[in-house]
């Protein structure tokens, strides 16, 4: 399976109509950090140092009811469900 990236945030984010600033509040992440991961996911750069940022962006989405979905051929899909209550 290919990891998440840059383009898989971007379109996570459109499926919930969400600015990077409202990622960014989501994820408790600054602007700062959601811009770079997008641009290192993309570029296939993720940082040790920067995983843990990109692992609290990837839960929020998904706490919005993002899906990352794992095609047979390896690809991401994504799906927008319900909101996933915190607790």
């Amino acid at each position: 399976m290919q990891a998440l990236r840059g383009r898989h945030l971007r379109a996570a984010r459109g499926l919930l109509d969400w600015s990077r600033e409202d990622l960014a509040r989501a994820s408790g992440l600054p602007l700062s950090t959601v811009r770079r991961l997008e641009a290192d996911a993309e570029a296939g750069r993720i940082r040790s140092h920067v995983t843990r940022s990109h692992h609290g962006a990837v839960a929020a989405l998904r706490r919005a009811g993002i899906r990352f979905v794992a095609l047979d051929d390896g690809t991401i899909a994504l799906a927008k469900g319900r909101e996933v209550a915190q607790g």
